[in-house]
């Protein structure tokens, strides 16, 4: 179905008109109690997610007018079409179940009529027992000493995800290891992690779905061979774990392994932090914080299935973000963390969002009719302050922000983090609202923002965090008709960079490349050798 054929999506479009004519200072000014019916607050274990949308240019008209395309979306079927295990990315004939890895042990969920569940929790199981074992020395290297560094070696959803989660948690608890993230095939970057480690006390965490991810693979080659320059050859499979869908390719590949855990092929790679691939964070922070972070994720999930679409956090979340990115043409959004443990936050929402929504067919292989996913970048603040706060303030691209911040400080700080935090709400206040003065100082505000808070960060409300958004890019992946859990944009690229390595490794020059590609191998096998 088309959205935009609907009256529901007509009833939008005038809704947007209306707005278009009004300012966020008057919206406020009509409606005194904005700040709360445009708010959602969500228990998460003991401690609280807010998540305020009344800096974003809506008014109740335009809220109701975009739960009725969610509706027409189909949305609430959708969903409980994911959750039970419908197959709902149809290029690849796969059900989308990140979630059924986060439920209980009294949940069920069918994929081709078998239940998963048993699986899940003994890979959960097996996971926790063997990061408890690593942390307490039961398990070894080769000469018998206790593993002191963990390496993750990884890329996309393996790197991005396990290293937001160490960034997030190490702030709030020292990780009993040191932890190193390898993802780039640059070798300069493996060798960097190598130069503060010691082989005999080193394990790897070789995290690859199809266990064919060439920068893996490449960076677990010069792993293995560092660490049988120090133990021999054959002990290098003492310092491996492998997390994968495909975990018999180990040997096919070169490389060896003891220890191996099986992913799914129903899992996304950008939606697999509650899987194996956070192996690394379950030996540096415990199977405790691994099970919390599962349990925040899980309240959102429930949130999500169960809140009315008129107080659904996730379905705010993605509805607002298809009223700036389709209905206003606003074609990026910031992600501002004023957190420094969330630093990668906005890295790890940029692959999900734009690996998920950036397509330009439907489901049914049809041209979409309307903008899809927005470039979403960003950074921390209060960096972001003085580096491109300026053009959101003044410029002439109007970007909707997200921004996320913390209540309570692991620190003793309390002055700083007060200020730190002042500087979020005051953004958020100045985008809204600006100011008017001379023409070089005046700041037109009406620029819209989301503000998240978590009254603590910890692993429930990191987890709840993430699921957030998650959902809120399913949601919107249903509105844009696209299947939001296959990526075959990344695929031309990497069979291209095959044909070109074979080209660079030719003893001469070879055909099969454009003049330019041809030119530049050229140029790089003649300078190369300078190096």
């Amino acid at each position: 179905m088309d959205i935009t054929t609907t009256p529901a999506w007509s009833a939008a479009l005038k809704c947007a008109d209306l707005i278009s004519q009004t300012t966020l200072k008057d919206l406020f000014a009509r409606n005194p109690a904005r700040a709360e019916t445009l708010s959602v607050e969500l228990l998460v274990g003991e401690d609280i997610l807010l998540v305020d949308f009344s800096k974003q240019n809506v008014d109740e008209d335009a809220v109701q007018c975009l739960i009725a395309v969610a509706e027409q979306a189909g949305i609430e079927q959708k969903r409980n079409d994911m959750f039970e295990g419908v197959i709902v990315n149809g290029t690849e004939q796969q059900p989308a179940l990140h979630t059924a890895l986060r439920r209980t042990a009294d949940s069920a969920v069918n994929v081709d009529g078998v239940d998963v569940m048993s699986e899940i929790l003994r890979v959960r199981a097996q996971v926790n027992e063997f990061a408890e074992s690593v942390r307490a020395g039961r398990i070894t290297g080769a000469t018998g000493k206790k593993f002191q560094s963990v390496i993750n070696v990884g890329i996309g959803g393996s790197d991005l995800g396990p290293t937001l989660v160490h960034e997030a948690l190490t702030s709030v608890s020292a990780p009993a290891v040191k932890t190193h993230f390898v993802s780039n095939i640059d070798p300069t970057e493996v060798r960097s992690a190598l130069r503060e480690c010691n082989p005999e006390t080193t394990l790897v965490v070789l995290c690859s779905k199809s266990f064919s991810t060439a920068e893996t693979l490449s960076n677990g080659r010069i792993i293995a061979q560092w660490i049988s320059d120090a133990v021999g050859a054959e002990n290098v499979s003492k310092h491996f774990s492998v997390v994968s869908v495909f975990p018999e390719k180990v040997v096919s590949a070169g490389l060896l392994a003891d220890y191996a855990f099986p992913m799914w092929s129903w899992v996304g790679g950008r939606y697999s932090i509650s899987s194996a691939v956070n192996l690394v964070n379950v030996i540096a922070f415990g199977s405790n914080a691994y099970n919390n972070l599962l349990s925040g994720m899980r309240s959102m999930d429930e949130h999500f299935m169960t809140a009315p679409l008129h107080s659904n956090a996730p379905v705010l979340m993605g509805m607002l973000n298809v009223w700036n990115r389709s209905i206003l043409g606003r074609e990026t959004r910031a992600m501002v963390a004023y957190s420094t443990a969330l630093k990668s936050f906005a890295s790890y929402v940029q692959q999900l969002e734009m690996e998920s929504n950036g397509k330009r067919v439907t489901t049914d292989g049809d041209l979409v009719s309307i903008p899809t996913s927005p470039i979403v970048w960003g950074g921390v603040g209060t960096n972001a302050q003085h580096a491109y706060m300026q053009l959101l303030h003044q410029g002439t691209s109007v970007v909707p922000a997200d921004f996320i911040g913390v209540a309570a400080t692991p620190t003793h700080d309390g002055a700083a983090h007060d200020a730190l935090v002042a500087n979020l709400f005051a953004q958020t206040q100045a985008l809204a609202f600006g100011n008017v003065t001379d023409s070089h100082r005046t700041l037109p505000g009406n620029r819209p923002s989301t503000t998240l808070m978590l009254s603590a960060l910890s692993p429930r409300t990191l987890g709840a965090l993430i699921a957030l958004y998650e959902h809120s890019v399913f949601v919107q992946g249903c509105v844009f008709g696209i299947n939001s859990f296959d990526q075959w944009g990344v695929e031309l690229g990497k069979k291209l960079a095959s044909e070109v390595s074979a080209q660079i490794s030719a003893p001469s020059q070879s055909g099969g490349a454009d003049a330019s590609t041809a030119k530049l191998v050229q140029w790089y096998k003649t300078h190369r050798s300078n190096t």
